[in-house]
């Protein structure tokens, strides 16, 4: 069985969950076993896209709140990362195990992550995408774009990829609760796109919604489990627990 390189983080400020991102990315080298990393954000972070500004937001109110404001090495488009669990997979493509293409990595990582939200009871899909005017709009969870994932039609998991030499950075966010529908606090009125609190909440679900009752903080480990279990048994690979000081990297906390 093909083995991957399993991370699992304690919550760490958004800059460091980025620069570790970043670091994997270009650390990979062909013949290196993928890796999966599994993180969460403290205190909670407001991440932008590679092609967004950061004058686009209010810093201000980010300040205000405590939170960290940091720009992603992917695209795509703002996230309030607050009631979530993250994960990245570093890897080649195209390769046997993620495909040829762009779209065929998407698919293959879709796999485990509709694999994990049905073994919660979940009947998740995949989107076709959406139309231009909302590829236009500054928050990501707005729409559901092309291979994002949904549940009765409300966007459930972003995600956002990098790709450049055989290898990508692929890393998403999952809905657990619904603070992320705070981020409008953190935009000018003029980006906001006439959306408030309710709309955006409207069109997005979370873990806690559809069970019924809030994700106590004892249970995110239990979540992450389930996560690692469902990427290793549909992309069929045995998980290697590695700590970061275990990868001869920096540490990037500084």
């Amino acid at each position: 069985m093909a083995t991957a390189r399993i991370i699992r983080d304690l919550p760490l400020p958004g800059a460091v969950n980025m620069r570790r991102d970043t670091a994997l990315l270009d650390a990979w080298r062909p013949g290196d076993p993928p890796i999966l990393r599994l993180y969460r954000w403290r205190p909670y972070a407001v991440s932008y896209g590679f092609h967004q500004r950061s004058g686009d937001f209010d810093h201000a109110a980010i300040a205000s709140r405590g939170w960290d404001l940091v720009q992603r090495p992917t695209g795509g488009r703002a996230i309030l990362h607050a009631e979530e669990l993250t994960y990245s997979v570093v890897g080649p493509s195209p390769s046997p195990l993620f495909g040829p293409s762009l779209h065929s990595c998407y698919m293959a990582i879709n796999e485990p992550l509709v694999a994990f939200l049905r073994a919660l009871g979940h009947e998740a899909e995949i989107s076709g995408g959406e139309d231009r005017r909302e590829q236009r709009q500054a928050v990501c969870f707005k729409s559901a774009g092309q291979h994002e994932i949904r549940i009765g039609g409300r966007k459930i998991v972003g995600s956002a990829q990098r790709r450049r030499e055989g290898v990508f950075l692929q890393h998403g966010s999952i809905l657990v609760g619904p603070r992320h529908a705070d981020l409008l606090d953190c935009l000018p009125p003029r980006r906001r796109g006439g959306l408030d609190r309710d709309g955006l909440l409207a069109v997005t679900t979370d873990l806690g919604r559809l069970r019924g009752a809030p994700y106590q903080e004892s249970e995110y480990a239990d979540l992450e489990e389930r996560l690692a279990s469902a990427f290793a048994a549909r992309l069929g690979l045995e998980l290697v627990p590695v700590a970061w000081t275990e990868l001869g990297l920096a540490d990037q906390s500084a």
